[in-house]
């Protein structure tokens, strides 16, 4: 039987929990200095064997052997080579930064980002790109291993296969495996429950809590499980692959008092795709709406213009038995107007698609454009009588939110079918337009930033309330929510144009 190297790891990094604190922070010593530091030994090894495989120490009669396979022996060092490039460029701090302040509202049903959990989602997008990274160098590393383990051991080529099976390839596959176990511990923090792969990328959902700082030490807190709980309490769901035919699904009305539309997929999932509702505050806003003098509910005149017609009206009908009921049909018809406002700004879109982009929208985000178009129009506000000669004027957001929570159904969610909220293809077209929007902006917003000092000042300080007030001036409020939600707030800083001239340093 002729004699060959065959693969065995000295520690099985499978068989550790977790969990185990004391054993697993002694095992990741190699991570302690950071996570490129911790897998810089495979850029080492991928470079050093193309040298090695290249250099006198190997005989002519090996390089025979496996001359049919050098170019892909050589494809496979180099994308090793690349790999860690490219995880060089994603774990930038700048580039975390960036990416978790555009992407928080997908995380966070928050009015404003909040600096922990940012911190947060930074954490979650490095476990996912160090995962993307080992699947992929793992691939490559098992097919070295593999090829040159095939060849028949013999005296002439043992020293050779020695140096590149014992002291190359096993210690760096082994490594792969000990990056598994970062991740798996990483995993434990971050409170992963849902986590899906497709095309080489790495999407993952997990819990934030505020017991932990999200830094890259926390994966080494001795007291970990103590702080976010049990292994069992995590599990790893895989996608969801229903039939579309077999969604007995109708509604997105969960109670009278939360709406909620978010999909099967992890690009739809977040807070934006809900809505809660305040129970006491609807039944509040109603019965200020039934004690009304007057409410303003024209499409957005001048109220200057109508104020007079408005308040004989609407006086007139203050003892109405029908206020609420024509208040809510206002307002269906108002979102109906913002509506097809907004979906104007995407000219492009195809068939249902302007209502797969509401969708994917959101009702917050609507609700906030019905709210500014109704501020800047003036109307849809209700006014009540507070003492004999004092009136107040107020918009009642609650009743605002209970009210489009119907509308969104009848119009939004069940206007489109579950294969066509959950298609990627169609999220990401939807996305591509926005980015086209902004790339078009984008030349003339830079322009007027470099002729403005304080401009200058609040780009170089990542001041993005600054640049975002300046920027819904120069672009309009209704586009400026459209990149917002798609691009997130630190949009400006994607680069999307890459014209000479357009960038500001």
């Amino acid at each position: 039987m002729e004699e060959k190297f065959k693969y065995k790891p000295e520690i099985d990094f499978e068989s550790v929990d977790e969990q185990n604190s004391e054993k697993v922070i002694q095992l990741l010593e190699p991570f302690k200095k950071g996570i490129l530091k911790g897998v810089e030994a495979h850029l080492l090894n991928a470079d050093g064997l193309r040298k090695y495989l290249t250099s006198g120490s190997i005989s002519p009669e090996f390089r025979s052997e496996t001359r049919v396979k050098t170019k892909d022996i050589d494809d496979r060092l180099m994308s090793i080579v690349r790999a860690y490039s490219e995880l060089e460029t994603d774990l930038q701090t700048r580039n975390l930064d960036t990416i978790a302040h555009r992407d928080y509202f997908n995380y966070f049903a928050d009015s404003d980002t909040e600096a922990p959990k940012v911190e947060y989602i930074k954490l979650l997008k490095s476990y996912e790109h160090l995962k993307e990274y080992n699947n992929r160098i793992k691939e490559d590393w098992d097919w070295l291993r593999s090829f040159y383990e095939s060849i028949p051991v013999n005296s002439g080529n043992r020293p050779i296969l020695e140096q590149i099976l014992l002291f190359k390839i096993y210690p760096r596959i082994e490594l792969t495996e000990l990056t598994d176990l970062y991740l798996r511990r990483l995993r434990l923090v971050l409170k992963i429950n849902k986590e899906e792969e497709k095309g080489g990328k790495v999407h993952a959902r997990g819990q934030y809590t505020s017991l932990i700082n999200y830094s890259y030490s926390s994966v080494f807190l001795e007291n970990l499980e103590s702080i976010v709980g049990k292994q069992e309490d995590i599990e790893i769901a895989k996608p969801k692959t229903t039939d579309p035919a077999q969604d007995t699904r109708d509604t997105c009305i969960r109670n009278p008092f939360f709406l909620d539309s978010r999909g099967t997929e992890l690009f739809n999932q977040s807070y934006l795709y809900t809505m809660e509702i305040k129970q006491e505050r609807v039944q509040l806003d109603q019965k200020k709406i039934k004690r009304a003098v007057y409410i303003e509910t024209h499409l957005g005149a001048e109220e200057a213009a109508l104020r007079q017609d408005l308040i004989r009206k609407f006086i007139s009908q203050a003892g109405s038995k029908d206020r609420i009921s024509e208040y809510i049909a206002f307002l269906n018809q108002y979102s109906d107007f913002a509506r097809d406002t907004l979906t104007l700004h995407l000219s492009n879109l195809k068939n249902n698609e302007p209502t797969i982009f509401m969708y994917h929208f959101g009702p917050i985000y609507f609700l906030k454009v019905v709210m500014h178009f109704m501020r800047e129009g003036r109307t849809g506000f209700i006014h009540r009588r507070l003492k004999k000669d004092q009136m107040l004027r107020e918009l009642p957001l609650e009743y605002l939110k209970f009210t489009l929570k119907d509308w969104w159904d009848e119009k939004i969610f069940r206007a489109t079918t579950r294969q066509e909220r959950n298609s990627r293809e169609t999220f990401l077209t939807i996305s591509a337009q926005v980015s086209e929007l902004w790339r078009e902006e984008q030349p003339k917003i830079f322009s007027i930033i470099r002729r403005e000092p304080y401009l200058v000042r609040a780009m170089k300080l990542h001041d993005v309330k600054t640049l975002g007030k300046f920027i819904e001036t120069e672009v309009s409020y209704l586009l400026y929510v459209i990149l917002l939600r798609f691009l997130g707030p630190d949009f400006i800083y994607l680069p999307v144009h890459r014209k000479a001239g357009s960038s500001i340093s």
